[in-house]
């Protein structure tokens, strides 16, 4: 890997010899998400490009290159799909389907909640997702609002598996005592540092339905620690008494998802899919909106 600084991304500017970067779409902690095209193939992708600051971290880079070997084995509906990984002046990039829409964190920005059909939606699809993952032995980890695209065509796909992890693989590029994921979404497991399972996913995708309905996670604090630490000492405060629309089957799902102990939670994606479901079939058609995938609103 070259000591160099790399040059600063542009417009116009091939990335190996086949990407050329079109418009920045996307910032990111780690990374920035360019519309480009692969002059290959003349298509239209999305090149998630490491920063230059991080370009000479070999772990970081890692992390990348494992993104692009965990995700181009997954192909699914609901699951962005991983095309190729290459460097580029020693920074690594990953080429992606390119999602036109929005994330549901730019989403949740704007609406600041969801209704209950809607938030059952993407809970089933993600779902969906995550239970292809863990088929193929892949445990997401980082679960969260900015990891879920909203595509033009309605469909919540989950993107970004830099910080997957191959079940049983003890060797995940991670020091002790270090938390990987985002502070609000991390699973009572993952606080711990116990080893993860499926249900560590199940449990954040319950945090992210929450936040859909209630308009905010239920375990906030600061510094980061309090945040995480706040799971492993009570239960998030009960949806019907903040959302009594949502609905008792509903609200139970997505509790059950949040349960402090991964034996209480569903086992798989596919079991908390089809709770989803049952529970969305009950709602009627209360709050539903064909816009935006189904994402109705019931405030602002």
């Amino acid at each position: 890997m070259s000591s160099s600084q790399p040059s600063d991304p542009k417009p116009n500017m091939v990335i190996a010899g086949r990407y050329r970067l079109d418009r920045h779409w996307a910032p990111g902690g780690m990374a920035d998400v360019w519309q480009a095209t692969d002059l290959q193939l003349s298509r239209t992708v999305a090149v998630k490009l490491l920063k230059p600051h991080l370009a000479n971290d070999p772990t970081v880079a890692e992390r990348f290159r494992r993104e692009a070997i965990s995700a181009a084995n997954l192909d699914h509906p609901h699951i962005v799909t991983v095309h190729d990984a290459v460097e580029h002046e020693g920074r690594q990039a990953v080429i992606m389907t390119f999602v036109e829409g929005k994330s549901l964190r730019a989403l949740l920005d704007e609406k600041r909640t969801l209704s209950p059909r809607a938030t059952a939606k993407i809970g089933t699809e993600i779902c969906s997702a995550l239970d292809a993952a863990h088929t193929n032995g892949i445990i997401h980890r980082d679960v969260k609002p900015g990891n879920i695209m909203l595509a033009k065509d309605g469909r919540f796909m989950l993107t970004d598996f830099g910080i997957s992890k191959a079940l049983g693989n003890q060797d995940d590029l991670t020091s002790e005592n270090i938390m990987m994921g985002t502070a609000k979404y991390l699973s009572p497991e993952q606080v711990r540092g116990d080893e993860l399972g499926p249900r560590a996913d199940i449990y954040s995708l319950g945090l992210v339905l929450y936040e859909c309905l209630a308009g905010k996670v239920p375990f906030v604090g600061k510094p980061d620690t309090e945040t995480a630490l706040a799971r492993l000492q009570r239960d998030a405060t009960n949806l019907l008494t903040l959302r009594p629309d949502v609905g008792e089957e509903l609200s139970e799902t997505i509790h059950r998802m949040m349960a402090r102990r991964p034996e209480r939670r569903f086992a798989t994606g596919a079991e908390a899919r089809a709770a989803l479901k049952a529970a969305s079939r009950r709602l009627g058609t209360t709050g539903t909106d064909s816009n935006e995938g189904s994402t109705g609103t019931d405030r602002t």
